[in-house]
């Protein structure tokens, strides 16, 4: 009865939420054997779709105006009979609706109309050495066949026996049989689903009395990006939706690093998330004994050492000197483009009397402003040696730099 009680929720979803069916298989594996096949099989690190065609259920709006669709599996491990395990899948499929009015385009939540889920349950029954369940997955590749509305999948749940025409007709002695027969039959099934629903009950008892993870930071509203690296035009790994929860594993500046599911992580800026009182009063604590300098407009809250993020000649394809900088205020006059001349000037300056004496494995230096009027700008090292060395005026100096974009560094129209 284990394996049935996880059946019977999807007949439950499938009637209320159409938008997030559940799939659910049971095998005869425990739950250790059966979490590390799906690790094996990579299954909790999203991937993207080529297309949302043969992937969703149909809509109200054309396929074919949605981009950059991505899938990521939600999966419930239950307990099932005589030691075994019931798998329970759902696939979120997110993908940019472009609509022809910009005002109307964003991310949208699709429907999978369950290929996706089938698809892992039968990777995961080869992955044990069985034969697929269901070949419901093989024949969505063929193009001729119509991709499926949302639906239970029974196939491979001990227990579960759905009577055909044929049955029924037989167990009644044909068409013309006794009603008695088919009214047995009807309640019989009644029974039944009244014991998978019990089962259910104990199931959804059993999860909702389980610890509930206290480190959970909540997405506050769907879009939210979640990066590869916390810097802005970092890789988007996906777009969350509201009320997404993540496991904290840390803050770096305005950058909350978060577990997606497994060994991926990622990060979501901070003000996109709704953070637990004591991770934000830790937080705030934090930022509250770091040392700023009262003359600084900008903190510097990352560096790194890589290849030169433009197209600029004298630095295209070297390695530099990274610096990442944000705003300690949000007064756009003390962050304005003097600012983050003066503030730049100091840095390359701090950088070339601080390595000197060794060798330098970059031959530049530049500076990434991390805000919504930011820019870049960046030096070779030998026009900075000359310009720190006082051979070169500070206009000269300017001019012989990367500025992109040039306005994010000029006031009123003037370098």
């Amino acid at each position: 009865m284990g394996g049935l009680g996880g059946v019977l929720s999807l007949l439950l979803t499938a009637a209320v939420l159409p938008q997030a069916v559940p799939y659910a298989r049971a095998f005869a594996k425990s739950a250790d054997e059966v979490e590390g096949a799906l690790k094996d099989l990579q299954v909790y690190s999203g991937q993207k779709l080529p297309i949302v065609d043969g992937f969703v259920a149909t809509g109200d709006k054309p396929l074919n105006q949605y981009e950059r669709a991505f899938y990521q599996f939600s999966l419930d491990l239950l307990p099932g009979t005589a030691g075994g395990t019931i798998v329970r899948v759902t696939a979120k499929i997110t993908a940019w609706y472009a609509d022809k009015d910009p005002a109307k385009s964003g991310y949208q939540v699709l429907p999978s109309n369950g290929r996706l889920e089938l698809d892992l349950l039968d990777r995961l029954e080869e992955k044990f050495g069985g034969k697929p369940a269901s070949s419901m997955a093989r024949a969505l590749s063929n193009s001729t066949i119509s991709a499926p509305k949302p639906k239970l999948d029974l196939s491979g749940v001990p227990g579960v026996q759905i009577p055909s025409a044929a049955t029924v007709a037989a167990k009644s002695g044909g068409p013309t049989g006794e009603l008695g027969s088919l009214r047995s039959i009807r309640e019989a099934e009644e029974k039944h689903m009244r014991e998978l629903n019990a089962e259910l009950q104990s199931l959804q008892e059993i999860k909702k009395n389980q610890a509930h993870p206290q480190n959970l930071v909540v997405v506050k509203k769907a879009g939210a990006s979640v990066l590869a690296k916390p810097a802005e035009g970092a890789r988007v790994l996906f777009n969350a939706a509201a009320e997404d929860e993540f496991e904290f594993i840390g803050a770096e500046g305005e950058w909350i690093h978060v577990q997606i599911s497994g060994p991926s992580r990622g990060y979501i800026r901070r003000n996109n998330l709704e953070l637990p009182e004591f991770i934000a009063t830790r937080l705030d604590s934090q930022d509250a004994r770091a040392p700023v300098e009262k003359a600084a407009a900008f903190r510097i809250v990352r560096e790194e050492n890589s290849p030169f993020p433009g197209d600029w000649e004298p630095l295209k394809g070297k390695a530099v000197k990274i610096f990442t900088a944000q705003p300690v205020s949000q007064d756009p006059k003390k962050s304005g483009a003097r600012a983050k001349l003066a503030f730049a000037s100091s840095l390359f300056q701090k950088y070339a009397t601080e390595n000197t004496a060794s060798p330098s494995a970059v031959e530049g230096v530049v500076v990434i402003f991390d805000s919504a009027d930011g820019g870049i700008v960046g030096t070779t090292l030998a026009t900075l040696k000359r310009f720190t060395a006082d051979t070169l005026s500070s206009e000269n100096f300017w001019k012989q730099c990367y500025r992109d974009p040039l306005e994010a560094f000029q006031e009123s129209g003037r370098p």
